[in-house]
């Protein structure tokens, strides 16, 4: 999730996050589905946690920023079958997807996020920009 493929706005922080991880090289070299918290969602969670985008590189933190990717696939929202099912990330967690009433929502050890924009197409990658960390995560 290099700052190049980090275009539409809202997502300056989840480039700097997954970059800090040392995962934009690696994300953009295999087809995955990543649910990229909004600047704001990470704001809200570095001023409530007291972390930086820094402490994502570390071993907690780069678990935190891969709990966010379905690896070897590219998913689009028209993929994802009516109510929930459930997904494997990078990070050997399990994250669930809810398709509800033309509503995407993602989940993840308590933590549920809004899907505020989804399909952003990267070539390897399918971005969907959320309004929550999945924190639980960390």
């Amino acid at each position: 999730m290099a700052a190049s493929v980090m275009t539409p706005p809202g997502m300056s922080w989840g480039s700097a996050a997954a970059s800090a991880a040392g995962l934009d090289a690696d994300l953009l070299s295999k087809v995955s589905t990543v649910f990229v918290p909004s600047d704001d969602a990470i704001k809200a969670y570095v001023a409530s946690s007291g972390l930086t985008t820094a402490d994502l590189a570390t071993g907690s933190g780069k678990a935190a920023v891969t709990a966010h990717v379905i690896p070897n696939t590219t998913l689009t929202s028209a993929d994802f079958p009516a109510g929930a099912s459930s997904y494997d990330t990078v990070a050997g967690r399990k994250l669930s997807v809810d398709n509800s009433g033309g509503k995407l929502t993602v989940s993840s050890g308590g933590v549920t996020a809004n899907v505020i924009q989804a399909d952003i197409s990267t070539g390897n990658a399918t971005i969907f920009l959320i309004d929550k960390v999945l924190a639980s995560a960390v």
